[in-house]
């Protein structure tokens, strides 16, 4: 590192952060004269109220200044709170002004023009940009290409140039610390010691360290459906974030953060990520579960997903295996499509029906339920039937909502039944399959499908673009009802060796891709866990799957022992002797709910540690207990997986469930037994 260059480095830092500091006082000034007007307006308002209402003011002149008044003061508090917003995010940005810097010289140019970029951008008075947004056209140069010949795309198309320089810093307070001139972003010094750094109770924005095939993904300019298949680590998820800001960057005249849904796996994930697009400077989008979801929509009691994993694992029926696999089956679709498109149809029966003088004929609406509509839903078939009905009674087009839903009704009671549970069990019973009595997690989608055909789904969850995190936990007939509700653009992400419930293959991403019509990329790079943990997590596996970042730490360790709650007790204490361990996060991953109960009833010190629970807040507590069906998508330092014996974890469900609880560990990983080892931890990779 160059001395020279280094102060040189210092003074730009020192004229970025007077800048920021500039610019946070213009903004503190206009806000205070903002109040000033505002409190003006409400002072006149108040002195001239009757006059105005009575139309006398002398001021101002007609009967609109009431609302005049109202939108003017609107309008300041609404750029205050836009300012405000500025204010606090240059706040931010001044403790870290930019990471990264590249110097490029297109065709066009003599010489080459150095490009700072942050999380925001920073400009002079001038309006001279002193740091770029990560999100800007140009700065695609900085995480997608060498040094060297190359070009990007913006609104004046195809910019060809040459960048000559690519430059990250280490920034701490508003402190240069160092900096590195690289040829490509990806496995340097500042990547490991950010990878290095102990688990947060929240995901954290990554624009510092974004790799060249995450940035592809993040940058896309379509909206077209696109399937995600990431090994565990790969950053799905903090990839689906920054898509989002950089869509809210690049599209903001024609898309707010109120247009984007993400359809979390629970509440507790969706509270992990809840930090990362503030910090990116947006607004959260809207973000709900599948759970949430189908409440609205069903209005009717039904076991979800977490309390079918819960049965599942603790029971091992194999009834409830053949179950899972019938139902999460491509085949299973297919023959609720053709019942869909047939057989139910035939739950309509219709009748003659007479109103004074008014008579509708039996064959006419069967000929144009059965006929003419024969490749329509249900509930449009109803529409146009209701639509004929009342053309009949050349009424005023005022009275014709109401006639219409009266028509409606008429014709849903010449339905055999309309309950939507019969209607499955009618399916179900077709298909040579057992009724249920109670509504399960694999039966949510079938009957709301059922729904969407015979009276559609109309909802509030209507987006111009759809984000569906951990695609595994859901079967095909999910995906078919997510393209029923939502015609834009979906972003499917998730990892088919992290399934729980059943064993997927990479064909299944083929047979979603051809379902939804989407595209399908790949990402096999981890950069969550140690190459130790990595490849050992892939063991259990039995196959590479990923490949690690070169980050090496401490071995994998079994621990033998006759009572594993007194042996991570001890455990426990070893590394709470350690400063550094001391302030790791540490998560015990039990089977089962039975066995986190059995290990704090045993032992006092783990009673204290936080149960992790799908419906509640990670919070900042560093002890946690929970399961791998609740920790999926959730990291921490250190992973100790108690129990870890033969017959604990002996079959392919079990084998999942090692392999997410051990992918969840950054730093450290221990399986303790009090028994013979699983022989899934004795495998070798092929």
């Amino acid at each position: 590192m160059d001395k020279k260059t280094f102060e040189l480095e210092k003074e730009y830092l020192e004229t970025v952060s007077s800048e920021i500091d500039k610019l946070k006082s213009r903004d503190t000034h206009k806000i205070k004269q903002n109040e000033e007007s505002i409190q003006s307006f409400k002072q006149y308002f108040a002195d001239n109220y009757y006059d105005i209402r009575r139309g006398n003011s002398k001021e101002f002149v007609g009967e609109d200044e009431f609302a005049n008044i109202n939108i003017t003061i609107e309008n300041f508090e609404q750029q205050n709170s836009s300012l405000k917003h500025e204010i606090s995010r240059l706040s931010k940005q001044k403790k870290n002004p930019y990471f990264g810097r590249f110097d490029f010289k297109s065709k066009e140019e003599k010489t080459s023009s150095p490009y700072y970029i942050g999380l925001g951008l920073v400009q002079n008075n001038e309006k001279h940009n002193l740091v770029y947004d990560w999100r800007a056209d140009i700065c695609s140069l900085y995480y997608d290409d060498k040094i060297g010949q190359t070009s990007y795309k913006c609104l004046d198309g195809e910019i060809s140039g040459n960048v000559e320089l690519k430059r990250q810093y280490k920034i701490e307070n508003g402190k240069l610390k160092f900096y590195i001139d690289s040829n490509m972003v990806i496995d340097d010094e500042i990547l490991m010691e950010q990878l290095s750094q102990n688990a947060t109770s929240k995901m954290h924005e990554i624009v510092s360290t974004i790799q060249k095939e995450q940035n592809v993904l993040i940058r896309a300019d379509d909206f077209e459906n696109t399937i995600v298949q990431g090994v565990a680590g790969s950053g799905k998820t903090s990839i689906a974030m920054h898509r989002v800001s950089y869509l809210l960057y690049k599209y903001r005249e024609t898309l707010k953060s109120e247009d984007i849904l993400i359809l979390s796996p629970s509440e507790l994930f969706a509270d992990y990520i809840n930090d990362v697009l503030p910090a990116l400077g947006e607004e959260k989008p809207f973000t709900t579960t599948f759970s949430e979801m189908a409440k609205r929509f069903l209005g009717k009691e039904f076991e979800t997903r977490e309390e079918m994993l819960d049965r599942v694992i603790s029971k091992q029926n194999q009834k409830d295996f053949e179950n899972i696999a019938i139902k999460s089956s491509f085949e299973f679709l297919t023959n609720l499509r053709n019942f869909l498109n047939h057989d139910i149809c035939n739950l309509f029966v219709p009748k003659t029906m007479v109103f004074g003088d008014i008579v509708i004929n039996e064959d006419e609406m069967r000929d144009i339920f059965f006929n003419r509509l024969k490749n329509i839903a249900i509930h449009k078939r109803i529409e146009v039937l209701a639509e004929s009905i009342v053309e009949k009674f050349h009424i005023p087009p005022s009275l014709k909502d109401d006639l219409l839903k009266r028509a409606e009704k008429l014709l849903y009671d010449k339905f055999i039944t309309t309950d939507l549970l019969k209607i499955y069990n009618l399916f179900l019973r077709n298909s040579g399959l057992e009724e249920i009595e109670q509504i399960g997690a694999y039966d949510i989608a079938p009957i709301l499908l059922i729904k969407e055909t015979m009276f559609s789904l109309k909802s509030n969850f209507d987006a111009k673009y759809v984000i569906i995190d951990e695609m595994q936990d859901y079967t095909p007939c999910h995906f078919y009802l997510f393209e029923k509700i939502w015609s834009c653009g979906k972003l499917y992400l998730g990892d088919v060796f992290q399934s729980i419930d059943r064993t997927l293959t990479p064909s299944y991403i083929e047979n979603l891709a051809k379902l939804t019509k989407a595209k399908v990329k790949y990402l096999d790079k981890s950069y969550r866990s140690t190459k130790q943990i990595s490849v050992f997590s892939q063991k259990i596996l039995g196959k590479h799957i990923a490949d690690n970042v070169n980050r090496n730490g401490e071995e994998v360790e079994f621990i033998k022992t006759t009572n594993c709650a007194k042996r991570i007790e001890k455990l426990l204490a070893e590394r709470e002797q350690d400063s550094k361990d001391k302030r790791q996060s540490i998560a015990i991953i039990c089977k089962t709910k039975e066995q986190i109960q059995r290990l704090q009833k045993e032992s006092a010190i783990i009673k204290k540690f936080k149960v992790l629970r799908n419906d509640s807040p990670i919070s900042n507590s560093k002890r946690v207990i929970t399961t791998p069906a609740q920790a999926k998508g959730v990291e921490f330092d250190c992973v100790i997986i108690p129990f870890a014996n033969n017959k604990n974890y002996k079959n392919e469900l079990d084998k999942n469930l090692l392999y997410v609880a051990s992918t969840r560990a950054l730093h450290k990983l221990f399986f303790v037994s009090d028994g013979t080892p699983s022989k899934f931890l004795m495998k070798k990779s092929k």
